[in-house]
């Protein structure tokens, strides 16, 4: 685990957070599955690799309760599996784990895109649109981390947009999964070009209010992206659990 790098998001989650109204205990919490989420899609933590809650309590001084809260936030993710002697290590998925997990994305977003578009709120749209707009700004010189992270704004922009949080809850955890393997592969210029493409003309539908245009495009699109997913994590020599 690199010291100074979980110290380093450490400071610059608390700095974001430091206005905000939240209670210390839950705002630190809050922070610890930021930095722990983080380190996982950036590949700092990788999978199967333990997590030492007291270690990680003692690289970034604070106590051990916090660190278990955010472990079990980070649990509810999909990011982290907790044992029953509470050891915790970085949750391992298999190529079929990915591809069952695209396909459940796969429902659940393109009936979001479909309820966003009938919906049709112009806040909502405003946020979609601004994070079309991010994504767009990329090229493929941009980290693989930058990339997953733009693409990901994007589709919890239009999840949110459905307007239910129950909906918002399951998406995100499926999300939380393909990010974590998104981000350890850039995409090249024409793939990136096709994504944005895709990006444009979903954002387009809704906008219009097509909610069934949406929701074919949007299945369309998760259905591409499961396959280069896949292509990346099949024969990749780290796609089983660390010792």
């Amino acid at each position: 685990m690199q010291k100074d790098y979980l110290r380093q998001l450490y400071a610059e989650f608390e700095s974001m957070q430091s206005s905000g109204h939240a209670t210390c205990s839950t705002r630190m919490s809050e922070n610890l599955a930021y930095v722990i989420r983080k380190a996982i899609l950036s590949g700092v933590l990788k999978q199967g690799m333990p997590i030492r809650e007291r270690a990680l309590a003692q690289e970034l001084n604070v106590s051990r309760t916090p660190v278990r809260e955010a472990l079990f936030v980070l649990q509810g993710e999909g990011l982290v599996v907790l044992n029953h002697n509470r050891s915790a290590c970085v949750a391992y998925f298999s190529s079929d784990d990915i591809r069952k997990i695209y396909s459940l994305r796969g429902v659940l977003e393109s009936y979001s895109a479909e309820c966003a578009a009938y919906r049709n709120d112009p806040e909502d749209l405003l946020k979609i649109r601004t994070a079309l707009l991010k994504y767009q700004g990329l090229d493929a010189r941009s980290a693989p981390i930058e990339q997953a992270q733009a693409d990901l704004e994007f589709h919890e922009a239009i999840c949110s947009a459905a307007g239910s949080r129950m909906l918002m809850t399951l998406t995100r955890q499926a999300l939380a999964v393909t990010v974590t393997h998104r981000s350890r592969y850039a995409y090249t210029e024409e793939q990136l070009r096709h994504a944005q493409r895709q990006h444009e003309t979903l954002y387009d539908a809704i906008n219009a209010g097509n909610g069934k245009l949406a929701h074919l495009l949007m299945s369309q699109h998760v259905s591409q992206s499961s396959e280069l997913a896949i292509s990346h994590l099949s024969d990749a020599p780290n796609s089983s659990p660390e010792n």
